[in-house]
């Protein structure tokens, strides 16, 4: 390696690493949602799932090193803590698939389906709001955050109504009742990452409307 090139390289800005992250994220959720219809043969969509979680891993830490491209303090905490979200929304779709490939079900549950679109379409919003940072408006991230909560707050309803009906009509064995309700439950708290995500990128535009 040029030792020269080397300390000349810059670090990408954190723009392209969130982007490249959310897009990773995304593909990592739609092999999701391609093991639930694939339950009889697993392996494939887990071991890419962890692919992709791995390379998820990769760009968090590279997000950290960027970090000194940042110069004010609480922005650059805010970005850490927003950092440490999106980290945790691709873990817990990789959380989902290992819990799978434990519990080994026959058939998913419609709860899952349903939250996991939920998921995916909370991943997509914050690509478009991603697709203008830094310099998003404090107007179009805050109706994304408005948009995102309702997502969030519809995941955590169908996961609550789930557990309800089970308990009620005891439509599974316990130990599969067991098994989708922990596997529902990592679900519903990724669509909570992904809720704080947005959350935290509204507080930067405010952030940055208070020092312009």
């Amino acid at each position: 390696m040029n030792t020269d090139n080397a300390i000349l390289q810059k670090p990408r800005s954190l723009e392209i690493i969130f982007s490249d992250h959310l897009g990773n994220t995304f593909e990592c959720g739609q092999v999701l949602s391609k093991l639930f219809s694939n339950l009889d043969g697993p392996d494939p969509c887990i071991v890419k799932i962890k692919q992709l979680e791995e390379k998820g891993d990769g760009l968090t830490a590279e997000a950290y090193s960027a970090l000194e491209l940042l110069t004010q303090t609480g922005l650059m905490h805010l970005t850490e803590e927003f950092i440490k979200r999106l980290d945790d929304i691709v873990d817990g779709i990789n959380d989902t698939a290992r819990l799978i490939d434990i519990c080994t079900p026959r058939k998913i549950e419609g709860a899952a389906q349903e939250i996991l679109s939920i998921l995916l379409s909370m991943i997509a919003r914050l690509q478009t709001e991603m697709a203008q940072y830094p310099d998003n408006t404090l107007t179009n991230v805050t109706a994304a955050r408005k948009t995102l909560k309702g997502w969030e707050e519809n995941a955590d309803q169908i996961y609550h109504e789930w557990r309800k009906t089970q308990r009620r009509i005891n439509m599974l064995p316990l130990v599969d009742e067991s098994n989708w309700t922990e596997i529902l439950g990592i679900l519903e708290q990724t669509t909570d990452s992904a809720y704080h995500a947005v959350l935290l990128l509204e507080r930067m535009a405010k952030f940055r409307l208070r020092q312009s």
